[in-house]
């Protein structure tokens, strides 16, 4: 390729990012401000058939950008790329007072791969997927009982709370197992999960049924199959601004090749303690893992999980509210987090963010965040540029 075609090839890619970027930023300012849009609204006051369904749709288009210190692989992350685009549909259909059957669809989607922006996406990534998918019943009395592929135990009671941050997931449980949704620690399919609140206390359960075996993507046969899993929790308001949380879970899972298989139980516990004064926003998370980790060795199946390790997960946040028409929040923070693995694996990572989240309302808003990287593989520093739209 001669000089001028790189150019013109620069150009093209340019010109992507900034179509990739400036156009939602437009939308986002041209739209109004919903967390969910209802479309369809339940009606008392009619006897038809669809008088108790209510019908929501929301969702979030994100697009991002990664500059890392040093070189850097994967060129969509200067170039702009998706951070995690989805929509999500609700139904709510009233049985009686206190019942209702419930429905959630959650879909994500990679819109640079969607435009055909080649230089804005991983080659061999997914152009979209299920993100959830699950239907059951609701009762204001006794709980909600739901089926399908939905939020675990781990995330839905400790992670949730650390979840919170753009470069977030590197030593809580729900970014760091085989694949959340089949280990049971972030959105497990084919899961049975009850609910309930008495008082102060939400408790919850969930049950992990058999799942088909997913390739671990290493090229040598090898997969991975979970048989069974199971798990509890809680979430106590100490008061209203202070919150306990604590969960356990077990999976019962199977990793094999073409010759030879293991049996690994792996089990996740968490707590976390959250407090939120005023505009201040404090939460730290610790989490213990055994057989739940990949190895940072080389995997083979008598070693695939890293035995024993713990995680921890520190944020402190404090939002301005500017309330303007174009500004309305700005929420400077720093979070920390620490992963360590023990036996022969001798891993340890340590991170640091300082970053800001900045709400400019109409459902848009940028989050800025440097990440500082101390980490036995030597991960580079890196700054983070993602932009929400939310509707």
């Amino acid at each position: 390729m001669n000089i001028v075609s790189l150019w013109r090839q620069e150009v093209v890619n340019k010109h992507n990012i900034i179509a990739f970027g400036g156009s939602l930023i437009a939308l986002a300012i041209a739209a109004p401000s919903h967390a969910e849009i209802t479309i369809l609204d339940k009606n008392p006051q009619s006897n038809s058939l669809l008088a108790p369904l209510s019908l929501q749709v929301g969702g979030s288009i994100r697009p991002e950008w990664v500059f890392t210190n040093g070189p850097d692989a994967n060129k969509s992350n200067k170039r702009g790329h998706d951070g995690g685009s989805r929509v999500r549909f609700r139904a709510d259909y009233k049985l009686t007072d206190h019942t209702s059957v419930i429905g959630y669809y959650e879909w994500g989607f990679n819109v640079p791969h969607f435009l055909g922006m080649k230089g804005n996406y991983e080659p061999g990534s997914l152009r979209d997927r299920q993100r959830q998918l699950y239907a059951g019943f609701k009762d204001d009395r006794y709980g909600t009982l739901t089926y399908g592929h939905q939020y675990g135990i781990y995330y839905s009671v400790v992670g949730i709370k650390s979840d919170v941050w753009d470069n977030d997931g590197h030593a809580g449980a729900t970014g760091i197992g085989f694949n959340g949704d089949y280990d049971g620690a972030n959105k497990p399919k084919n899961s049975i999960l009850y609910k309930n609140t008495f008082g102060p206390v939400t408790v919850s359960a969930n049950y992990l049924l058999p799942e088909d075996q997913k390739d671990d993507g290493s090229g040598t046969g090898r997969s991975y199959r979970r048989n069974h899993g199971a798990g509890f929790g809680f979430d106590y308001a100490i008061m209203p601004t202070l919150s306990w949380a604590a969960a356990y879970s077990s999976t019962e899972a199977n990793v094999k090749n073409s010759t030879t298989q293991k049996g690994y139980n792996q089990q996740v516990s968490g707590t976390a303690l959250t407090w939120q004064p005023g505009n201040w926003y404090l939460t730290s998370t610790a989490s213990y893992y055994k057989d739940f980790v990949p190895s940072t060795r080389n995997h083979t199946v008598s070693h695939y999980f890293a035995g024993s390790g713990y995680g921890l997960e520190e944020f402190v946040g404090y939002t301005f509210n500017i309330d303007k028409p174009f500004l309305k929040s700005i929420q400077p923070y720093v979070a920390v987090d620490s992963l360590r693995l023990k036996g022969d694996e001798n891993y340890h990572a340590n991170h640091v963010y300082l970053g800001a989240g900045t709400e400019f309302g109409h459902g848009l808003s940028v989050y800025l965040e440097r990440t500082i990287a101390t980490t036995t593989d030597n991960e580079p520093d890196s700054t983070w540029i993602t932009v929400f739209y939310n509707f």
